[in-house]
């Protein structure tokens, strides 16, 4: 008999995250990167910080894939979705603090070179992330959900559109309007005025 699949990514995750933990303990003890340090023990510290975040990576997508086959059915694959970015994010981040105290990099050193890597992130990413974030916002909000018939008020959209709710996603709303598919950008739809799409009164 087949196992479920998210048993598999419990296994795994759970196996990375142990090797990750190992990798760090033995390059603390074996290996150093500072200026008193030898040549091998410089090797091995930047040998097991390479893998650590390779050990790192394979976890928390382990666990994401885990937290959406085990919520997706109870929360909707938009919001799973959510979920899995959220620990995206916060593995990735606590894994590269990790990996650059391993290395010994300065407090002072990393909050310069994390506000740096920010704003240029943060300029080169400005429409994305405002979509990511408008997005949160929506889910949160709730002004609206999936399967509901909503009117979107938006000259910068175009509209306004009328149709049912299909997907609340990352980047866009998709929503299903009589001359087809519309994918409305979060951003867009969270300045724009949203309602509920009137009902057509039959003529008598």
């Amino acid at each position: 008999m087949t196992r479920p699949r998210w048993s598999a990514d419990a296994k795994r995750s759970l196996a990375a995250g142990t090797l990750a933990c190992a990798v760090v303990v033995a390059t603390e003890v074996f290996g150093k990167f500072n200026d008193s340090a030898m040549a091998w023990e410089k090797v091995v510290a930047i040998v097991g910080v390479l893998l650590f975040l390779a050990t790192s990576v394979v976890a928390v997508r382990s666990l994401g894939n885990l937290v959406v086959r085990r919520t997706q059915d109870r929360i909707g694959v938009s919001h799973a979705g959510m979920v899995r970015l959220a620990i995206s994010i916060v593995g990735y981040l606590f894994g590269a603090v990790i990996a650059l105290g391993m290395l010994h990099v300065g407090l002072g050193q990393l909050l310069v070179g994390g506000a740096l890597t920010g704003v240029v992130l943060g300029i080169a990413c400005q429409q994305a992330l405002g979509n990511l974030f408008a997005g949160l916002v929506l889910l949160i909000s709730r002004p609206f959900t999936i399967g509901e018939a909503i009117i979107v008020h938006s000259g910068a959209l175009g509209g306004p559109h009328e149709g049912v709710v299909l997907e609340m996603g990352l980047v866009y709303v998709v929503v299903e309007t009589d001359t087809g598919l519309v994918r409305l950008p979060n951003s867009a739809v969270l300045s724009a005025g949203v309602g509920p799409r009137p009902v057509a009164v039959e003529e008598p």
